[in-house]
């Protein structure tokens, strides 16, 4: 055994080792691998197995007999490498090349590799090169020594080198090959050509120099004999076959030295050459070559040679050639730069390390860089942004030093383009993919923010979904690099989320009304159609697809809940991911109730956020552990984690019950709210907005009558008391206002959750008296009922909580009413809570078993004259009122910031249009306090109507009121969609009611207050269907709102009722109504109006939808979510035809057979009340229903047409007529018939063309001649209205033309008759049909006046002008 050596030996021991290790001979290893061998020996018999006994399985076997039998041979043979034995090969494509004009050197000969039966060829070494300080083994060059490789020595050694290029030595070799050289020619002119050629210079044809001096002596033989008339006779042939540009390369090539020949080339006088041409050398000596040299060789062997025509100079050297590079990149150099632009000179550049070789074109980005080109006014240009998602300037002076510029399109403009950043995103670089998210991540939440509103179009965020960055940050969701994915995270947190939407509807709890969350989704899924047609084809849609329609969803298809939980389960990322994280998850709840179950459905994603984010042991907390100290979040509880849950419980019971019961989640709400904020390790912010976030979700749960949520009310009752007794006692509303902000917010919170308990106990009766009468209360699916057992709290457990609500409120309230307090928003939200309180209370008093009517009375006598009656009476309270135009979002002129957002995926656009907040969250707004004030003193008032009192009269008769609602009555409501809205909604519709109830009210007051309601209907959002019926039968269709109308009734002090007589209609047997007529039958039907109205603008399952959540009914509530629709309001601009729409839709309905096509009675009724109501605003208010945008004219036109197309006898009805032809007459007055433009069409229609072609077909179908159907077929005939409505009428339809009898001085009562006769008509195709119908007599004079005179005076105008061009031609 051999020891292996050892590091004390010596080279002596490692000899001696040596020599006993070669006497010892051939060694049997210790280790023997066996394998068999499947190869063939040279003679064709297998080789013996090492192991004949060894099993071979049945594969092995029939793999070896099948060998045997179609006598396979292996191709690992080596017989065949030897002896090299031919055989026939079948190629595919034989591309046939030029051979060398002389055999390979003999020396080439020992690289060949020999056949060896090895398997490999014998490697050859290279001989040995000394470096013996000769040229051969180096140059030297500047300063610096370059060496040659080994390589380039044995070519050279060889004679090899320098092939296809200029010599870099003097240094001649003889080769065996080359022909001897020729005598020296007598002909001077011979011998200026030299001895060698400078225009072939040898390529893959020609190997090496011997052949390129062979073909230039020779070309030197035949024009030695050659006479010099012969030889110009050549010269001139030649120059005729070449080019300019070929003639003056040549002509370069003798120019200067050889560095000039082979680099740049500088024209002289007679040669044109530009600098273009100068910049591509290279291609220009190909050229030359291929057509002007390489195409003459066979010539050049019959004496037709170049060398005649031009000057050779001899080779140049080396320091030439370095001068030919330099001057190749310096002709290269732009234009308009020059050596002084430099910041160093190529010659300094030459002594610098490693610069050997200078590089022009790296020096000429270290000039100063170009000047943006100036743009044109109002010209666009590409943004770029810098590593903040800012947008730079155009023309930005900012130093290369402090901004990133690009040698790119733009040099002189700093930052990245929106494309070089998804570049960067899809680098392999690992940095370069964090800087690119990074800055990605930053424009989005710039673009939420609105800060690219008016600077990008279109729309940055729709601009980057459509270019695939939705597709982008999920791929970097799965890089492993944290880095990458953290940006990746963030970045898709501000594409899908928004914090200022989450931050606004977080001010908004609990004081808007009903405690409702919005559904936050896209276009596709708000409409109902679209989305079940996604739903069927889902399946078949690629993701990019599925991404164009709706981006949460196309998320939730791609498994970014499987990955966000992979994130939070394994690798556990840092706080900020972990928030973003709980933020995305938060939004996909809102966008629908199918991905609220995906994300709840998803395996241990509840589970990990409850354990890791929502702890029930919160020990270490009370340790004194700083959480700044703490290295991740995990195990402690996160407010975001609630705000998610609270987003995900308000989708429904269902989803409720869930965290209830699996999930366990009241334990762990009761161990926040209890926590002591100044025992915990967190902070006292952090730890005030937790209890904030548990009451909120607490709350949600209550919302439902849940039982464990219900339990731990009672259970908790003592704390809420200690609680409420603290805010009593120690939290004032005038001092330390900025210490008690949070404590403001958490309590606030808490009183939200005692009036949810308050409503659930008030069902406590209900539930008991049906349960023990065995009555269902609730339907189930398949519409059984179900018996619900009473809730664990009773009416009697909270006695005790009214009393001290009431002395807080009384309190706070005095303490807002002086002088010295500022209110803020955090203060009037706990104020606001405490009146939410006390309104659920009172008015669920009256309908429990222990309802005293004397009690109740005498409290509410109390609450209103020593608590509220005072507050109103305050100059505080008309401090608060003056605010409300400039909070108002109904009166703001800001455009709603939803209009930035794409198709494909949907926000709620807290932030407007240029960045500004909605008014109604600012933090000076006053609508926390007064829309749950204003509800608990119509409350009151309406639970004691027989109280006497001042106090609303104060309200209501306000100049600061008044100056609202004149404001409100003027405004372009462009936020009226907008989901904060609804507040202000309520708190008019609450003032308004309230002006309902008092009867001291003036008349004047009382007009406003009705054009207040009439400009309030059509911004009330769905799901509160309940306020417009209200708003309807006690205010719009109230005869002490309306008194006005009840003294045009009796024709007072209204003298333009009589200014124009009715249109008589032949169709009709009775006469058309006046005005005065039907404004005295709209006041007598006023009731019978808004019963009508309210029963057809709703249905019954849209109204009882919107009063269990108005009431609050616990067990009958199945979520507090309003899902995002198509339209979130549920009227429009033209709510007072709506009937007719639906009538109009209905049409075209499938009739049932032996259904009569005359209209119902109950219809007719229906159709009456809406134009009667229609007519009374356009008449009487004109300003709320006519605003002085061009468009409304024309669609209340269009609109009313829907009473002629919806059926074929409405418009016989003599009031239907009546009312038709007064509304359109209040649209043509006051010069409205100008503003009749007709280029929107309406629903139902793809163009207004295609709407007046169905109403002339209805009207040649079933007009009868009528009048007033006429009047609405002449209006859009006028000059100024497109002319395909005239050509319709005149054209194809021009059998209606013999139904229209109308006369000039009816129309011109209604529309100057110069709107049909000027401009003069310049169509020929139109004056053609008005002479054919002239002609053909389908109009006449006596049967249609107006259009026989409309036709004729175009006509006339026409010939008339035309006659005058052929003269004056």
């Amino acid at each position: 055994m051999f020891g292996r050596p050892r590091a004390g030996e010596t080279e002596e021991d490692l000899m001696r080792q040596q020599e006993q290790l070669v006497a010892q001979g051939k060694l049997q290893p210790s280790v023997k691998l066996v394998r068999p061998d499947k190869r063939k020996t040279e003679d064709g018999s297998l080789p013996e197995p090492a192991n004949n006994d060894a099993p071979r399985s049945k594969f092995a076997q029939d793999r070896a007999n099948k060998k045997k039998k179609e006598g396979i041979k292996d191709q690992t043979i080596l017989a065949e490498s030897v002896h090299r034995i031919p055989r026939a090969a079948v190629l595919g494509r034989v591309v046939e090349r030029e051979a060398a004009l002389r055999p390979s050197p003999a020396g080439l000969a020992q690289w060949c590799p020999q056949p060896s039966p090895h398997g490999f060829p014998q490697p050859r070494a290279l001989h040995t090169l000394a470096d013996d300080g000769t040229e051969n083994s180096g140059v030297t060059k500047g300063k610096g020594r370059v060496k040659k490789s080994l390589y380039m020595r044995e070519l050279e050694r060889q004679g090899l080198a320098g092939r296809g290029r200029v010599p870099t030595t003097t240094t001649t070799t003889t080769n065996n090959n080359t022909a001897p050289p020729a005598k020296q020619p007598p002909d001077p002119s011979i011998a200026a050509l030299g001895s060698s050629s400078v225009i072939i210079q040898g390529d893959d044809v020609l190997k090496d120099k011997s052949e390129v001096d062979k073909i230039h002596q020779e070309n030197l033989n035949r024009l030695s004999a050659m006479s010099h008339e012969e030889r110009m006779r050549e010269r001139e042939e030649l120059l005729s076959c070449l080019s300019g540009e070929q003639i003056a390369f040549l002509r370069s090539l003798r120019q200067g030295s050889g560095k000039q020949a082979r680099g740049s080339i500088e024209a002289k006088p007679g040669c044109e050459v530009t600098p273009m041409e100068c910049s591509d050398v290279e291609v220009q000596e190909r050229k030359v070559k291929e057509e002007g040299i390489a195409g003459k060789i066979e010539d050049n062997r019959d004496g037709k040679h170049t060398e005649e025509k031009m000057k050779v100079e001899s080779h140049a050297t080396s320091e030439e050639e370095e001068k030919q590079i330099k001057s190749m990149k310096e002709v290269k150099m732009e234009e308009n730069t020059t050596l002084s632009d430099l910041p160093i000179t190529p010659q300094e550049a030459e002594k610098w390390v490693h610069m050997d070789k200078v590089e022009m074109e790296k020096l000429q980005w270290m000039t100063s860089m170009p000047p943006p080109k100036p743009l044109k006014d109002n010209e666009g240009f590409v943004a770029r942004f810098n590593f903040k998602g800012d947008i730079l300037p155009y023309s930005a002076d900012i130093s290369y030093r402090q901004a990133l510029h690009h040698h790119g399109e733009e040099p002189g403009r700093p930052g990245y383009t929106l494309d070089e950043i998804f570049v960067m995103v899809r680098s392999q670089v690992l940095q370069q993919r964090h800087q690119g998210l990074q800055m990605l991540a930053n424009i989005f939440r710039n673009a939420k923010e609105g800060l690219y509103d008016h600077c990008t179009n279109p729309p940055l965020i729709q601009l980057a979904i459509e270019a695939g960055a939705v597709l982008l940050l999920r791929f970097a969701l799965d890089d492993p690099s944290h880095l990458v994915y953290r940006e990746a995270v963030r970045g898709l947190h501000h594409l899908v989320a928004s914090d200022p939407d989450e931050l606004c509807l977080a001010l908004a709890h609990p004081w808007i009304p009903g405690d409702l969350e919005p559904g936050v989704a896209s276009e596709v899924h708000a409409s109902d159609k679209t989305r079940q047609e996604l739903d069927k084809e889902e399946q078949d849609l690629r993701d990019h697809e599925v991404i164009k329609l709706d981006v949460v969803r196309a998320l939730v298809r791609m498994d970014t809940l499987v990955r966000l939980r992979y994130l939070l389960e394994k690798v556990q990322p840092e706080a900020q991911t972990v928030i973003d994280i709980l933020g995305v998850l938060t939004r996909m709840a809102r966008h629908s109730l199918t991905a609220a179950w995906s994300l709840a459905s998803t395996p241990k994603l509840l589970s990990i956020i409850l354990d890791s984010f929502l702890p029930h042991n919160v020990s270490s907390l009370l340790t004194g552990t700083s959480v700044a100290s703490m290295s991740s979040v995990y195990g402690v509880p996160l407010r975001h984690a609630l705000q998610m849950l609270r987003v995900l419980a308000a989708k429904g019971r269902q989803l409720a019950a869930l965290l209830v019961n699996t999930y366990q989640v009241m334990d762990r709400l009761l161990v926040y709210v209890s926590m002591e904020p100044s025992e915990v390790s967190l902070p006292l912010q952090e730890a005030l907005m937790l209890s904030q976030e548990a009451y909120s979700l607490w709350s949600v749960l209550l919302t439902y009558g849940l039982t464990k949520p219900v339990e731990a009310v009672a259970s908790f009752y003592p704390m809420f008391v200690k609680q409420l007794v603290f805010y009593r006692d120690k939290v004032p509303l005038n001092q330390e206002q900025e210490n008690n902000k949070f404590n403001y917010d958490v309590g606030a919170q808490m009183v939200a959750v005692l009036g949810r308990a308050v409503e659930v106990a008030a069902t406590h009766s209900l539930l008991e008296a049906r349960a023990r009468l065995n009555q269902g209360t609730v339907a189930e699916a398949d519409g059984k009922m179900v018996v619900l057992p009473p809730p664990p709290l009773t009416w009697a457990h909270l006695q005790d909580l009214p009393h001290l609500v009431e002395t807080c409120l009384a309190k706070w309230l005095s303490q807002l009413a002086r002088d010295d307090c500022r209110p803020t928003f955090s203060g009037l939200r706990l104020i606001g809570s405490c009146c939410t309180f006390l309104m659920a209370y009172y008015s669920r008093w009256k309908d429990q078993t222990s309802y005293n009517h004397q009690e109740c009375l005498a409290r509410t006598e109390n609450l209103y004259n020593t608590i509220i009656s005072p507050f109103i009476s305050s100059p505080a309270f008309m401090k608060l009122l003056a605010t409300l135009p400039h909070h108002s979002s109904l009166c703001s002129s800001l455009q709603p910031g939803t209009s930035r957002d794409p198709i494909n995926l949907g926000s709620l656009g807290c932030i407007t249009l240029g960045g500004t907040v909605v008014p109604l969250i600012q933090p000076s707004s006053p609508f926390p306090l007064l829309v749950p004030f204003s509800s608990l003193l119509l409350t009151l008032n309406t639970l004691h109507p027989a109280l006497i009192h001042p106090t609303p009269d104060r309200l209501l008769e306000s100049e600061q009121i008044a100056t609202y609602l004149e404001k409100l009555c003027v405004s372009p409501r462009h936020l009226a969609p907008h989901w904060l809205t609804r507040a202000e909604v309520y708190f008019l519709a609450n003032i308004l009611q309230l002006a309902g109830t008092s009867g001291s009210v003036g008349s004047a007051r009382k007009v406003l207050f009705h054009e207040a309601a009439l400009s309030l209907l059509p911004c009330i959002h769905k799901g509160d269907e309940h306020l417009l019926k209200e708003l309807l039968i006690k205010v719009i269709c109230v005869p002490e709102f309306t008194c006005d109308l009840a003294e045009v009734a009796q024709g007072i002090d209204d003298m333009s009722l009589s200014d124009y007589e009715p249109l008589k209609s032949p169709a009709l047997h009775q006469p058309a109504l006046n005005a005065s007529q039907m404004t005295s039958s709209v006041f007598q039907s006023l009731a019978s109006i808004g019963n009508e109205l309210a029963s057809a603008l709703v249905t019954k399952k849209e109204l009882a939808a919107s009063l269990v959540l108005a009431g609050r009914v616990p067990f009958a509530t199945n979520s507090i979510t309003i899902s995002h629709v198509e339209d979130r309001l549920i009227l429009d601009q033209f709510w007072p035809l709506t009937p007719l729409k639906y009538a109009f839709r209905d049409r075209w309905k499938p009739q049932k057979e032996g259904e009569s096509t005359q209209s119902k009675p109950e219809d007719i009724l229906t159709v009456t009340r809406c134009l009667q109501m229609a007519y009374m605003g356009l008449k009487h208010r004109s300003r709320i229903l006519l605003p002085p945008s061009a468009s409304s004219h024309s669609s209340w036109l269009q609109h009313l047409s829907l009473a002629f197309l919806s059926a074929s006898d409405l418009f016989l009805d003599p009031t239907i007529s009546s009312y038709l032809q007064g509304c359109v007459v209040e649209l043509l007055r006051r010069g409205g018939y100008a503003k009749m433009t007709l280029q929107q069409p309406i629903d139902g229609f793809s163009s207004t063309s295609d709407w007046y072609r169905s109403l002339v077909d209805q009207y040649q179908a079933v007009s009868y001649g009528d009048s007033t159907f006429a009047l609405f077929l002449i209006v859009p005939l006028q000059q100024h209205c497109p002319k395909e409505f005239r050509t319709t009428l005149w054209g194809d339809a021009c059998n209606a033309l013999q139904f229209l009898y109308l006369r000039p001085e009816q129309v011109k009562r209604f529309i100057p008759l110069e709107q049909f006769l000027a401009p003069p008509e310049e169509d020929e195709g139109l004056i053609t049909r008005y002479r054919a119908a002239i002609g053909t007599s389908t109009i006449t004079a006596k049967r249609n006046p107006l259009m026989h005179t409309i036709a004729e005076h175009h006509a006339h105008l026409f010939l008339s002008h035309a006659a005058e061009m052929r003269r004056a031609t």
